[in-house]
């Protein structure tokens, strides 16, 4: 609904920019302004997604290497014997 809203807002000024003036300079850095917040955004998220997956795999390792531990401590040892 926001996005709607900002469209309508941008339409209106675009319309009424040639008859009122420094309005086109004013949307023009508006639109400049937006759009590095768009980029920060989008390199904040990748950073963040990719802590991500690396935690969720460091989190599968450890599991493993747990599991790996339990299976070899309940294996039975086999001790051969010999007569001497």
């Amino acid at each position: 609904m926001e996005a709607i809203a900002a469209a309508v807002v941008g339409l209106g000024i675009v319309a009424v920019s040639p008859f009122v003036p420094g309005l086109r300079q004013v949307a023009k850095k508006t639109v400049v302004v937006g759009m590095a917040a768009a980029s920060s955004t989008a390199a904040l998220a990748a950073t963040a997604g990719e802590q991500w997956k690396d935690l969720v795999n460091e989190a599968k390792a450890e599991r493993e290497a747990d599991q790996t531990a339990k299976v070899a401590a309940t294996e039975p040892e086999t001790i051969t014997i010999t007569a001497s």
